[in-house]
């Protein structure tokens, strides 16, 4: 039987190591991953070595290896390939070209502070290393109409109210869910809100 396996580039395509007593591949392009035992190891090295020839494989290590093991290996790998979780081709992945831009969530920042002063806050105490400030009503009424506007098709989309600490602004959360709530109903949509 004959062995050949093809790849394009061995070092970007696999990816084959050891962690603690386990030897790992990874076929990059599958997204498969294999624990493989040493002699595996061995015959997918000379695989790389002799460029996917497994005839060459099994010459080269015929005096270090089982003759038997290796074919039965290589005739395992072969079997992965053809069920494609090794040796897979890299799929070129087409850009998004849609023709309506759809937006399926906002996140408004409703309050740039927080009255906690945590230390070890990731937004610097609400601050963000910027002045502190809150949005204005007519703000987040622009960015729900704008969300409704380009929400294609979608028949709920989300808003999530965010700070540092939104309800410090909770005059205008309330005011923008009871404002949403009947934009969204006007659009024949509805709104999903979250406060972080």
């Amino acid at each position: 039987m004959e062995y050949r396996f093809n790849t394009k580039n061995w070092d970007k395509d696999l990816h084959l190591f050891t962690y603690k007593d386990l030897n790992i591949l990874l076929d990059v392009n599958s997204g498969a991953v294999h624990v493989i035992d040493d002699l595996t190891k061995a015959v997918l090295e000379l695989l790389k070595e002799f460029r996917g020839d497994g005839e060459r494989v099994l010459e080269a290590g015929r005096d270090r290896y089982p003759a038997g093991e290796m074919e039965e290996i290589l005739h395992e790998l072969q079997g992965l390939a053809r069920d494609g979780l090794l040796f897979t081709e890299d799929s070129p992945t087409v850009p998004w070209t849609a023709h309506e831009k759809i937006i399926k969530s906002l996140c408004l920042h409703v309050a740039h502070d927080c009255n906690l002063r945590c230390r070890y806050c990731f937004a610097g105490t609400g601050e963000y290393s910027g002045p502190r400030g809150l949005m204005p009503l007519e703000v987040g009424q622009a960015a729900l109409d704008f969300l409704l506007a380009h929400a294609g098709a979608r028949p709920t989309v989300e808003v999530d109210f965010f700070g540092g600490e939104p309800l410090l602004n909770m005059p205008v959360v309330r005011e923008l869910i009871s404002y949403g709530k009947e934009a969204a109903r006007r659009a024949g949509k509805t709104i999903d809100f979250t406060l972080t």
